[in-house]
């Protein structure tokens, strides 16, 4: 009786297409929503740091003295946290895995040189050339939801004095802060 089941089970696998997948003759078909590997756009990259901080598996380093991103792809666990959170959108998850190694593998970036910013400016003041970061003081309610979103520290506000600073060297010029503020009185 065990033959005749064995038998039986033979010929249909005989007959039948294969469970699983037939990879590396047949290559793996990536739907849009694959998570593979984490790719960046240097050019775009201003080195604010939220991808450091919002990666839960700290794979990603941002000096931005140095003007570097790193990234550990080992420990890395593709979740696209980075991607979602990136104000400049300069990070992208591909579909293609990291290729296996034996050695923990760490892609380090340079990126481009900033442009020189202007000093600190107090107020509603605009720095030199007029880039910056800029607040409507009439319209500002001194809420302090944008010191408070700010990845950098760049921002101080003091409710009770009614004042309103940034630190332009510091400023990354990420946008969080116009993106939150409620009253929509900041500009870069």
């Amino acid at each position: 009786m065990a033959t005749f089941k064995i038998s039986k089970l033979l010929f249909k696998s005989l007959f039948k297409k294969p469970a699983t997948l037939m990879y590396p003759v047949v290559p793996r078909e990536w739907t849009p929503v694959t998570r593979g590997h984490i790719e960046i756009d240097v050019n775009s990259c201003i080195a604010c740091g939220i991808c450091q901080k919002k990666c839960p598996a700290n794979a990603i380093t941002v000096d931005r003295e140095a003007r570097t991103w790193e990234i550990q792809r080992m420990q890395c666990i593709q979740c696209n946290s980075c991607v979602e959170n990136c104000p400049k959108k300069c990070l992208t998850m591909k579909p293609e895995y990291t290729t296996p190694n034996t050695e923990k593998v760490t892609d380090k970036f340079q990126l481009p040189a900033a442009a020189p910013k202007a000093a600190p400016a107090a107020g509603g003041a605009a720095p030199a050339g007029g880039e910056g970061l800029k607040n409507d003081l009439d319209a500002c309610v001194f809420c302090g939801l944008c010191a408070k979103n700010c990845p950098c520290g760049a921002i101080t506000v003091d409710r009770a004095s009614k004042s309103w600073t940034v630190d332009t060297g510091a400023c990354a010029q990420c946008g969080l802060c116009v993106e939150k503020c409620p009253k929509k009185c900041l500009t870069l």
